[in-house]
């Protein structure tokens, strides 16, 4: 009888449907289940980012307005999202890591469902996906 033994160290299992890659915009989105249901502050946000291991990258961060708005699709059937996004959450409000300019409590988020963006105070919580520079 032979008993086979496999060891796993230091590594992570992610799929080719936890990330999205936009070859266009160079950019590399989450796209897992963290990203549908994880609502965080925005400095909470900006940490979550920062710490996340995804698809064998931690050079994750919360994304700009510009970057959202460039993933927005007015087809509400994508979830607001352009189409490629699997996990979209509910609200369709995310944050962006751009500070509003003239009120230091509020910062830039994108609404999907309605396709447009707002700002609002950093504490509230809101749905969070991260990206990435692909290299």
């Amino acid at each position: 009888m032979r008993i086979i033994l496999f060891i796993l160290i230091g590594s992570s299992l992610s799929f080719a449907s936890d990330v999205f890659s936009d070859s266009k915009t160079g950019l590399m989105w989450q796209d897992d289940s963290a990203s549908k249901y994880t609502q965080k502050d925005w400095d909470g946000a900006m940490l979550f980012c920062s710490q996340l291991q995804l698809a064998e990258h931690d050079d994750w961060r919360l994304p700009n307005i510009k970057e959202l708005m460039q993933i927005l699709s007015l087809k509400p059937r994508d979830g607001g999202m352009r189409k490629g996004f699997n996990n979209v959450g509910g609200s369709g409000y995310y944050w962006s890591s751009s500070a509003h300019e003239s009120n230091e409590e509020f910062a830039w988020m994108m609404n999907f469902k309605r396709g447009n963006e707002y700002s609002n105070y950093k504490t509230y919580e809101r749905h969070i996906r991260c990206v990435r520079d692909i290299q």
